[in-house]
């Protein structure tokens, strides 16, 4: 017989036996899955370490592998028409080297 809560095969005599007032009998392998079932009224489905668990998740996984498709992959990089052969950057109709500031500068105010 397997537990009602983790479905792990249960050895005959240890069993945890939970019966509803509407007389439905319930056979659990441990009083965690008792607990996990009755008192904190954890679904199967949704507690990781049990069987309906893996089977469910099995399941959406293999039915996301086959829906989803690989996307294109760019190996090229296109460049700006706009920039110089050395690989500058266009800013304001000049062309910055690399390690220069593409911010265009300020004048400076000289003292008489």
């Amino acid at each position: 017989m397997d537990c009602n809560f983790c479905g792990v095969m249960i050895p005959a005599g240890t069993e945890y036996i939970y019966v509803t007032n509407k007389g439905r009998a319930h056979y659990f392998c441990s009083s965690k899955c008792l607990k996990n079932l009755v008192k904190l009224e954890r679904k199967p489905r949704e507690t990781l370490w049990t069987k309906a668990y893996r089977v469910e998740k099995e399941a959406r996984v293999k039915s996301q592998g086959k829906s989803e498709e690989k996307p294109e992959v760019k190996t090229a990089v296109e460049k700006p028409e706009s920039a110089s052969a050395h690989g500058g950057v266009k800013v304001s109709g000049k062309t910055a080297k690399e390690g220069e500031s593409t911010k265009a500068a300020k004048p400076v105010k000289r003292r008489k």
